[in-house]
């Protein structure tokens, strides 16, 4: 048996590691910032896949005042236009988007707690995760809007042994060091992978593909 079905629980996050998203993500993003000028989405779009993993929340707050830097007057309401048109793509998209590669047949094998700490929207996903029957795998499913760490740090506190993350983001690697638990980077669908591997924190960390790496 390969060494990861050696844990105790089992920490996952969504985009590019239980859902192919992430790229529909990007699409979504583009679709809520239209009307802004070509320069400013591409920055925008740029930091939003290199910081995948952090919110929705964070993200258009970073493109309103660090991007697209609108007024204080203005920006209460163009934050919320840019996510209800975020969010409603986003809600189209998970219901479309594929399921990784050999996601389904690792967590059927593992026979151990598993969890979901995402940067997407909490509510959204659990909406999308019992539409789709991907509920069934998992003790709870956390999100934005609060951190990834706190939901990691929520899951330990309410679990004992040994933990693993897995992810796909610079985030999800940042989260696992903060909370000093192992980290598994799952490669194939990452809006960044380089990000990853270029963090100082990346050191010791194991990195594989796909999931189908691990049950083939």
């Amino acid at each position: 048996m390969h060494h990861l079905f050696e844990y105790d629980l089992y920490i996952f996050d969504c985009d590019g590691v239980i859902l192919d998203s992430n790229a529909l993500k990007i699409q979504a993003m583009d679709r809520a910032l239209t009307g802004y000028s070509e320069s400013e989405i591409s920055s925008s779009l740029d930091y939003f896949a290199k910081n995948f993993g952090k919110s929705r929340y964070h993200h258009v707050e970073f493109f309103l005042r660090n991007v697209i830097k609108v007024s204080e007057s203005d920006f209460s309401d163009r934050y919320s236009q840019v996510l209800n048109l975020y969010a409603r793509a986003c809600e189209k998209l998970y219901l479309s988007a594929a399921i990784c590669d050999g996601f389904i047949e690792f967590i059927s094998n593992l026979g151990m707690p598993c969890y979901v700490a995402s940067g997407s929207d909490q509510d959204e996903l659990r909406q999308v995760f019992a539409k789709r029957k991907l509920s069934k795998y998992f003790i709870d499913i956390l999100g934005s809007p609060e951190k990834k760490a706190n939901n990691v740090r929520k899951i330990l506190s309410e679990s004992k042994g040994k933990a693993l993350m897995i992810g796909d983001s610079l985030s999800d690697l940042e989260a696992a060091r903060e909370c000093e638990i192992d980290f598994l980077f799952v490669s194939k669908y990452s809006a960044s992978p380089e990000a990853v591997r270029s963090s100082s924190l990346f050191s010791e960390t194991e990195e594989i593909l796909s999931f189908s790496s691990l049950t083939s």
